[in-house]
């Protein structure tokens, strides 16, 4: 089976290619209409795309005998050109199979869509279904996938400004989870999460931007001595940086180690990396954060969690009032759905985001147009 694309502007134009090269006898597999490239392929005009077979006739095959050739060298010849023809016919026929299970793919995804909620049932824009289909790759919940697409909807139906309905639509639901203005805005700030997620080098990370970038002084008080680790990591930070350090072994030492620093314009507190299934931990940090009035917390994510761990850590922390996010690790994942349901679920504002080892580069604020285009990479 002979299987090709065919674009026209109109689908008299896409049909006529198909007949002058399939002949009359082709046989239709798929039909749609189509964007050009640009953001989601929004900004050129459509185009239609109709994939069109024919059954090959397949030419008899006379047997290769001695008689037909005079040398040896000949028939050899002969042999490897049947092949590398037999070849060439395995290849394209692997990739006529590889464009149906793609077409089925998108049948699938479709049917999906249909048989689930009444908004997504009215999705009969290929680009409103395109991108249901990416940002659910990107694992961002259902609730939130249904409210964006709502949103695109009532701010234009108009397929030919749907591109600007859907930047609108993204900058409407991320921009009440950015942060604004500059981020740290107290003079005591902790630094919380579960294990492994980079607290302590994203301390360093923005002790050295505060430092460095706006000529504050900045401190640092480890109550971290569950791990040696940690306590001598943050120290070594502290000597590059020529930053004063303070490290606490019970709860009311904060107050000693807070005044020990107070000429300081940031004190940052590292605390213990705590697991949300141990409520022994959680209840001493509890404990300690309660030791301080005036304080400012973030709470540290790592992007590579799944969203059930997310929700179980957001959950265990939950006893804090008031808190920012930071989310670690966006280099180790291709998903960043996590991101926007945890600002969703929590209506906690995202801070920033790091992107990398690297002290004191790799460590961003947060704005939409970044997290937007996070957005839309492939998953």
């Amino acid at each position: 089976m002979k299987v090709k694309k065919f674009c026209g502007l109109d689908n008299h134009e896409a049909m006529q290619k198909v007949r002058a090269d399939l002949g009359p006898n082709a046989v239709i597999l798929h039909q749609r209409k189509i964007k050009q490239k640009g953001f989601l392929g929004l900004f050129k005009k459509p185009v239609i795309e109709i994939v069109a077979a024919v059954e090959e006739v397949e030419k008899p095959r006379v047997p290769l005998t001695v008689n037909q050739f005079h040398k040896p060298e000949e028939i050899l010849k002969a042999r490897v050109h049947k092949s590398v023809v037999n070849s060439s016919e395995d290849h394209k026929l692997s990739r006529d199979i590889n464009e149906i299970k793609s077409m089925l793919s998108n049948v699938i995804k479709k049917v999906d869509i249909e048989g689930g909620d009444d908004l997504l049932k009215d999705l009969n824009n290929d680009d409103l279904i395109n991108l249901y289909n990416h940002l659910k790759e990107h694992e961002i919940d259902e609730e939130l996938i249904k409210s964006l697409i709502q949103d695109i909807k009532e701010i234009n139906s108009d397929d030919e400004k749907l591109n600007f309905s859907i930047e609108e639509a993204f900058k409407k639901i991320i921009d009440k989870y950015i942060a604004k203005g500059q981020s740290i805005h107290s003079k005591i700030v902790f630094f919380v999460g579960p294990t492994g997620v980079g607290k302590t080098t994203t301390i360093a990370k923005l002790a050295a931007n505060y430092t460095l970038n706006f000529g504050k002084k900045v401190s640092f008080i480890s109550a971290d001595t569950y791990r040696i680790a940690a306590v001598e990591q943050l120290k070594t930070y502290s000597d590059i940086l020529n930053i004063p350090i303070e490290v606490i072994y019970e709860t009311q030492e904060i107050h000693r180690a807070i005044d020990k620093l107070k000429h300081n314009d940031i004190i940052m507190i590292d605390t213990a990396g705590r697991s949300h299934r141990n409520n022994q931990q959680i209840n001493e940090l509890s404990q300690l954060l309660d030791e301080v009035q005036e304080k400012e917390i973030y709470l540290v994510i790592s992007c590579t969690s799944n969203n059930k761990d997310v929700k179980d850590i957001v959950d265990t922390y939950s006893f804090i009032e008031d808190y920012r996010i930071i989310f670690t690790k966006i280099d180790e994942t291709n998903t960043y759905g996590t991101i926007l349901n945890t600002a969703y679920k929590t209506n906690r504002p995202i801070s920033y985001i790091t992107t990398g080892q690297c002290v004191p580069d790799d460590i961003e604020v947060v704005n939409v147009d970044r997290l937007i285009s996070l957005l839309m990479k492939e998953a």
